[in-house]
């Protein structure tokens, strides 16, 4: 089944922000010398990234594109 471009947007971009989410709130405890393995806002953060990222593969998108868009750099 197609899906409107704009609910594949959406699905792709919120897949993408959780996964950047996860990867910030590591970096983040990294930075104040925590284990983020140990850390339930990290694991907060990763199901809620696996739980989009499900989402997008449900409706056939890539998740090495949501990998790639969640490491993008802002425009402005």
């Amino acid at each position: 089944m197609a899906h409107p471009n704009w609910l594949t947007s959406r699905v792709r971009a919120d897949a993408a922000i959780a996964t950047a989410n996860a990867r910030q709130t590591a970096t983040d405890l990294h930075a104040q010398g925590r284990d983020h393995y140990t850390d339930p806002t990290w694991r907060t953060a990763v199901a809620d990234a696996h739980r989009a990222v499900d989402k997008a593969e449900e409706i056939g998108l890539d998740t090495h594109d949501i990998l790639d868009a969640s490491k993008a750099r802002p425009t402005h």
